[in-house]
């Protein structure tokens, strides 16, 4: 029994070291359509080696704002459940706080584009070409960098009209797919295309459905997508600046005109890019940016 003594008191001392936050969480709003972004705001003493918040499994990152709290995002997939869900706060690997709220889905019609039958009845070598693509953009998309790369807010990266609404319900050639996970911006031919906010390339790719596809990672688990571009003008690796010319407009891949494609991930959920755009002006004000 004497000998266990030492090795209690050795567990003892481990178990009173750790750390036990005191954390007030609140999330706005509470109430979330499918691919809308939530503001995330959490408020605790000590320094943290990592503060990330999490929604339907789905993880992304706060940094510290200018109050001493920290910030961030979350937002449901355009698929996830409607209904009651949690957001998590987890400090150092650890949950300190929990949020209740509500996801609804957001009725945003359909549109319905007629294509080139190659795009719906793929041989067996394009039906690869699609996976091994698919592969490399999902990848992107899950990939996580912790620390926010941009400083301002984003902004939209051509000042045109919206043709397609994030979220739309979509029928091509008759048959319904996926919703419409971007905005559809009007564009002529050739109009440059800016980046919406700082970060590093992650992946330039001519991909067969999206055409010329340029995936910007962010930080924090956001990435922003810019497809059907006539060009691309960056290379993967490199750093852009928020207004950097990044391609120009075209209307490659599957697409009935010329465009650009516009679209946000959050830590892997479709999020519609004016809601994101609009609440990115918040996080900036909030970090100090």
């Amino acid at each position: 029994m004497r000998r266990l003594r030492p090795i209690l008191l050795c567990v003892l001392l481990l178990l009173s070291a750790a750390p036990v936050w005191a954390a007030s969480l609140q999330v706005e709003p509470a109430k979330l359509a499918l691919g809308q972004p939530a503001l995330v705001r959490l408020c605790l003493e000590g320094t943290p080696a990592q503060v990330r918040a999490e929604l339907n499994g789905r993880e992304t990152a706060l940094a510290k704002g200018t109050d001493g709290c920290w910030y961030g995002a979350v937002a449901p997939d355009l698929q996830d459940k409607t209904g009651a869900a949690v957001v998590r706060a987890k400090v150092d690997g650890k949950q300190v706080a929990a949020a209740k709220i509500k996801l609804y889905l957001r009725d945003r019609g359909a549109r319905r584009i007629k294509v080139n039958s190659k795009y719906t009845r793929l041989s067996p070598e394009t039906l690869k070409r699609y996976r091994r693509e698919r592969e490399q953009m999902l990848a992107v998309f899950g990939s996580f960098t912790p620390q926010p790369l941009w400083r301002s807010a984003f902004m939209m990266p051509l000042d045109s009209q919206v043709v397609s609404l994030f979220g739309r319900r979509s029928f091509v050639n008759g048959k319904e797919k996926s919703p419409h996970g971007g905005i559809d911006l009007r564009g002529a031919d050739g109009t440059p295309v800016p980046a919406a906010a700082d970060g590093t390339v992650a992946l330039v790719i001519d991909a067969y459905f999206s055409g010329n596809t340029v995936l910007i990672d962010h930080g924090q688990g956001l990435i922003t997508r810019y497809l059907h571009l006539s060009q691309a003008l960056v290379k993967t690796g490199q750093k852009v600046k928020k207004g950097q010319v990044i391609g120009k407009v075209g209307s490659t891949g599957r697409v009935t005109g010329p465009h650009l494609d516009f679209g946000v991930k959050l830590a892997g959920a479709r999020v519609d890019p004016q809601d994101w755009v609009a609440l990115s002006q918040v996080l900036a004000q909030r970090l100090g940016e």
